[in-house]
């Protein structure tokens, strides 16, 4: 006899799941700039030690070059990271709480939606599940980043390149919690019997699946899908599927999981609470030193200059 009630809990625990996640509020991250500066003769000249923005063109520049990476923003984001988990700030709090709170009751009842996942199974929609499991799997994310990053040094565009550092940043601290939650949550697959045995090797409680998909959930949305006053109608509509896209697909990932048959229901969440979580923090460490973190750098050279239409004004010049 099929539950439906079950199913239907299963369905709102991961679309609260993503939906809370894709409202965390935005980065402070600051858009590129160009990589000279010019300031008009009527305006103050910003100090390059003082303010963020001052140094932001040549940062940009710089930075845009094939290999070339900042390490120090690798460090904070290391330490950002670790002490948000350490000491979670009340969102945080309140984001554990209710995937931890969500995943007991899907574990009470883990067998019960198994079995009604089995019962309601069709080729079709196996088959589909299939499909959408790979993006979870098979090197793909490991595989953009990387794309990402080479494209983004290729084509100089400071962007491209460091979506690709931050992909690379959430897979690999995603990879750990998840890993620390398999040896935990030792648990066999449900196709295997579904035994739990915590403490004892490395077993399958948290989907490494699902936790790979949400990890690039945060990335794409803050670098790509925020919605800027200058945006128009369209653009904002197309903001807002994409970011339905990008915390949607490892929602259809954990489903596949289940449908499949190789997690419980509430590993699935699981994987999703780590990987939605660790994205945002890692855009939000990004986001925090573009704003206040970044070395200063300054000028070799300053120089007057005139602009296309005659107007005066002063130029920059950085060297590295």
């Amino acid at each position: 006899m099929r539950r439906p009630s079950l199913l239907a809990s299963l369905v709102a625990g991961f679309t609260l799941t993503a939906v809370s996640a894709a409202a965390v509020s935005p980065a402070l991250a600051e858009p590129p700039g160009e990589t000279e500066a010019r300031v008009d003769d009527s305006e103050p000249t910003p100090d390059a030690g003082t303010d963020p923005a001052a140094d932001l063109p040549a940062y940009i520049e710089h930075y845009s070059r094939p290999f070339v990476i900042d390490g120090t923003e690798l460090k904070l984001t290391q330490k950002y990271y670790w002490g948000r988990l350490f000491h979670p700030e009340k969102k945080d709090r309140m984001w554990g709480a209710g995937v931890l709170m969500a995943s007991f009751v899907l574990a009470s009842q883990k067998r019960a939606i198994q079995g009604d996942v089995a019962e309601d199974d069709s080729p079709e929609r196996s088959e589909f599940f299939k499909r959408a499991q790979q993006l979870g799997g098979r090197g793909i994310v490991p595989a953009a980043a990387v794309l990402m990053y080479l494209g983004g040094s290729a084509f100089r565009s400071y962007q491209t390149k460091q979506t690709g550092v931050m992909l690379g940043e959430s897979l690999f601290l995603t990879g750990i919690l998840c890993v620390a939650g398999q040896w935990v949550l030792s648990e066999d697959r449900p196709n295997e019997g579904g035994r739990l045995h915590p403490f004892q090797g490395i077993g399958h409680g948290v989907s490494g699946h699902t936790a790979t998909a949400a990890a690039i959930s945060g990335i794409l949305s803050r670098q790509y899908l925020q919605i800027g006053p200058d945006d128009g109608r369209v653009a904002r509509t197309f903001k807002r599927i994409g970011k339905g896209f990008a915390y949607g697909a490892p929602v259809v990932v954990a489903f596949g999981r289940v449908n499949d048959q190789q997690h419980f229901a509430y590993s699935t969440l699981l994987g999703l609470g780590i990987g939605f979580w660790t994205s945002n923090v890692v855009a939000d460490a990004h986001g925090l030193y573009m704003e206040s973190g970044r070395p200063r750098l300054r000028p070799t050279s300053v120089a007057p200059i005139v602009g296309d239409h005659g107007e005066a004004g002063i130029g920059a010049r950085w060297e590295f």
